[in-house]
């Protein structure tokens, strides 16, 4: 009996075991057929992930050029380092560790520029741009120590002029994950894009498309051959409405002339813009001191570089000529001139007898300085020697509300409409709403508004606050009589064989309505700042061949030494260009600014028709 249980027990146990075996050989041939029939399209295109890399080839960026043609920004090719996250070793530390070392960068920048490409492992992250022949060679001979790790060439950008209207031209940087966000699939997180000016403004029209590569990989995951290869569009080209001459004339002339000044020579800040009346088209914008934006895409030297333009005080970085808010001293005075003529309180021949002080205590620079009150004066002879007292006693019977109005219709207080990055800033009209609303945290009667408040207004020492590109359209529309164009800097994107994909023509922004009379009134009396024996301007536009139409200006600054405001245009009968220049801490207008105005017009009106190439 024990042997017949025995025997059977054995014979139950060889069944169960050859259950389990043709199970087991059941499950594999299913798992088999799973991976080889129903997954076998799909895992042989992994398969191929594995071994064949789809790279991205980018365009060379469009060309940047000025209104002549002469190229200012430029591609070039050069050599990139490059790094496929998915071809690293899982135990990466000594290949970062040579290339660390490799590179001169630490471990912490080549992991942050590895991060920007996980999402993408088999696509190449560019660790470091434009690098030289030695790092090449460096990473060739490490080649098997620096798995996932090859140089590239890439266009990179090129400033033929180097700092040369750097605010307007704008600087490249690495995406960021917000703009990421904004921007179309075709970026990485290692890829660079305009960061300010007509780089950022422009970027998808520059960029161009991207083409791709594909190439089979080595176990290091190097390229060892081409399979296809679509080729990239480069980026259209950008003509500017600079000259660029003009604009080296007037960052030259402002840099020179600063260190005359006997306050603080050569630390002065300031801008010029230029600008065709009759168009809006801008030929110079220098906001001083400018940048090289070569040494912003250098990655040895980025992060140095762009932490000295951070720390110095003249802030390299700020667009003075849109972001920065100044009072406009007495250059403000035509608009309170042509308030009081267009309001009817005063006719342009009346006699106004300038006895030097103001019913509310502003006084004449001649009774500042202790000279004779200027007496009987008209408006011509208000505006050409600038008459504090004139204005503030005929401004204040003009009144607050109305004055604001007038600031409004020369296009105070919003933006010009110039297409820039950064947004330009809209400034500040004074009115007695804007005061009780500013000064709502102290007593009422600091809210209410003062005929003294309007004193201040009319004679541009007031709470009013401008941009420098704002107050050009105000002499702009002084110029035209009326017309006031939307400044741009563009004039046309071409394809890069030289198709015209668009022309930018003149856009009427607003017309300040007034009298033809009390027109040539306000630039009669702007004529004697430079052509009265006592005008303002007569000093530094002695001699001058052409006709000019001026103000001066001295904005007080509490604290420091006042700005120095000049804005003019020429000629007068026919206006071709309108020149404003403001210099920080420049002591006034007539000393700190109108010499470099003066430069910038002698070059307008001496340039040849031919440019000058590079």
């Amino acid at each position: 009996m024990k042997s017949g249980l025995s025997e059977n027990g054995v014979e139950k146990r060889l069944k169960g075991f050859f259950v389990i075996v043709i199970l087991c050989v059941a499950v594999i041939l299913a798992r088999l057929w799973y991976l080889q029939i129903v997954k076998g399209d799909e895992f042989a295109r992994l398969a191929d992930g594995n071994r064949m890399r789809q790279l991205r080839v980018l365009p060379p960026r469009g060309n940047i050029l000025d209104r002549n043609g002469v190229t200012l920004v430029r591609s070039k090719s050069s050599f990139t380092v490059a790094l496929v996250p998915g071809g690293l070793p899982r135990d990466s530390a000594d290949t970062f560790s040579l290339l660390c070392e490799i590179l001169q960068i630490s471990h912490e920048e080549l992991e942050e520029a590895v991060e920007k490409g996980r999402g993408y492992p088999y696509e190449p992250v560019r660790i470091m741009r434009g690098v030289d022949a030695a790092t090449v060679i460096a990473i060739e001979e490490n080649r098997n120590r620096l798995p996932g790790v090859f140089i590239e060439e890439e266009p990179v950008r090129e400033y033929l002029f180097g700092e040369l209207a750097s605010h307007l031209i704008g600087y490249l940087g690495s995406v960021t994950v917000e703009e990421l966000r904004e921007l179309d699939e075709s970026y990485r997180g290692s890829d660079l894009v305009g960061k300010t000016g007509i780089e950022r403004v422009y970027e998808q029209e520059l960029r161009g498309e991207v083409g791709t590569l594909t190439v089979e990989v080595n176990a290091l995951s190097r390229p060892i051959q081409t399979v296809s290869y679509l080729e990239p569009v480069p980026g259209h080209n950008i003509v500017l409405t600079i000259d660029h001459r003009l604009q080296a004339v007037a960052e030259q002339a402002f840099e020179e002339h600063i260190l005359t000044l006997r306050e603080e020579p050569g630390t002065q800040a300031g801008g010029v813009v230029v600008l065709k009346p009759k168009t809006g088209e801008i030929l110079a914008m220098a906001s001083i001191p400018g940048f090289n934006p070569e040494l912003l895409l250098d990655t040895s030297t980025r992060n140095q570089y762009y932490n000295q333009l951070i720390k110095n005080p003249r802030r390299p970085l700020f667009n003075r000529i849109t972001q920065a808010l100044y009072g406009p001293g007495s250059a403000f005075k035509p608009v309170t001139a042509l308030a009081i003529l267009e309001e009817g309180v005063y006719r342009a021949d009346q006699v106004f007898n300038a006895t030097g002080v103001s019913e509310y205590g502003v006084r004449d620079w001649v009774i500042t300085n202790r000279l004779a009150p200027l007496g009987n004066i008209t408006l011509k002879e208000a505006l050409g020697i600038s008459s504090n007292h004139y204005f503030a006693d005929l401004g204040t019977k003009v009144g607050i509300d109305r004055l604001s109005e007038w600031m409004r219709a020369f296009g105070m207080g919003e933006p010009t409409g110039l297409k820039l990055y950064p947004v330009e800033r809209a400034g500040l009209v004074p009115d007695r709403e804007w005061k009780k609303a500013a000064f709502a945290g102290r007593p009422v009667w600091d809210q209410n508004w003062y005929p003294s408040d309007t004193e201040q207004i009319s004679i541009g020492q007031g709470f009013h606050q401008m941009t420098i590109l704002q107050l050009a359209q105000i002499y702009a529309a002084i110029a035209n009589r009326g017309p006031m164009y939307v400044p741009q800097v563009v004039r046309e994107i071409r394809t890069p064989d030289g198709q015209v994909v668009q022309s930018f023509q003149p856009q009427l922004a607003r017309v300040v309505e007034a009298s033809s009379t009390h027109w040539e009134a306000v630039i009669d009396g702007l004529r004697a700042a430079v052509e009265h024996p006592r005008g303002t301007a007569r000093n530094a536009f002695a001699g001058f061949p052409t006709s000019v139409a001026a103000k001066t200006g001295t904005w007080e600054v509490a604290g420091s030494t006042a700005n120095g405001v000049f804005a003019a245009f020429a000629p007068v009968e026919e206006p071709e260009i309108v020149v404003v220049v403001v210099v920080e801490r420049g002591i006034g207008g007539a000393s700190g600014a109108a010499p470099i105005a003066r430069r910038v017009m002698e070059a307008y009106f001496s340039l040849n028709e031919e440019p000058i190439e590079p």
